[in-house]
């Protein structure tokens, strides 16, 4: 697995991470709301077996995810689940679910 510190870090090893084959038929955007003091807001453009990351918000993304930066850092280190997460109030995914189960997918850091 690729080494990152920071959401800057993990964010710019999607790219690299991104699996082409698992985002087929994908047309979604996932947009990251991270907080805390490393946080930062992403929109995950994914289309046409496609990734664009863009800083910022998106004005009508698929699906919004919403967790602290180290919760997010630690789900890509394998340390949290984002189900557990989720039960425990400390991640809230809004809009299409399926969207973000099918984002779960599209990742790939060799791990």
């Amino acid at each position: 697995m690729p080494s990152f510190s920071t959401l800057d870090e993990l964010v710019a090893l999607y790219p690299e991470a991104f699996d082409p084959a698992e985002a087929e038929g994908m047309d979604a955007v996932i947009q990251l709301d991270i907080d805390g003091d490393d946080g930062g807001r992403y929109a995950l453009t994914i289309r046409d077996q496609e990734m664009d990351v863009s800083e910022g918000m998106h004005d009508d993304p698929t699906v919004t995810v919403r967790t602290s930066a180290e919760n997010w850092l630690d789900i890509h280190r394998g340390e949290a689940s984002a189900m557990s997460l989720m039960m425990t109030g400390q991640l809230t995914i809004e809009g299409s679910m399926s969207a973000a189960t099918k984002f779960q997918n599209v990742l790939d850091f060799g791990d």
